[in-house]
């Protein structure tokens, strides 16, 4: 029998319409992992989400889960350059980027 802990998560919206919505609170899970899924499961903003992360609610707040949607993922491993996404495509100085999938990843 696993042992329900609490966690603290962020989620950042895709952009609505100029900048994401942020919002914040407590989530209990089994691990980290488990708290993540919940969170993004769960989700409910007519914009989408764009990234979330989950955290230990101790004061170092270290982050020990995130989640990153296709299109955050695309321009976390897009590099450096002018990034604007144009009919739901990434372009970087001018040149379309490969879509990325998105990503769950534990530290945990």
């Amino acid at each position: 029998m696993s042992k329900t802990k609490t966690f603290q998560y962020v989620t950042n919206s895709n952009s609505a319409p100029a900048v994401s919505d942020t919002e914040s609170g407590f989530v209990e899970g089994d691990d980290a992992m488990s708290a993540l899924w919940q969170v993004v499961s769960s989700y409910k903003h007519p914009a989408g989400l764009y990234s979330a992360v989950i955290r230990l609610p101790i004061p170092s707040n270290p982050t020990v889960a995130t989640y990153l949607s296709s299109e955050a993922a695309t321009s976390v491993d897009a590099g450096c350059g002018l990034h604007h996404y144009e009919d739901d495509v990434l372009y970087v100085d001018g040149k379309p980027v490969d879509v990325k999938p998105e990503r769950y990843e534990g530290t945990q």
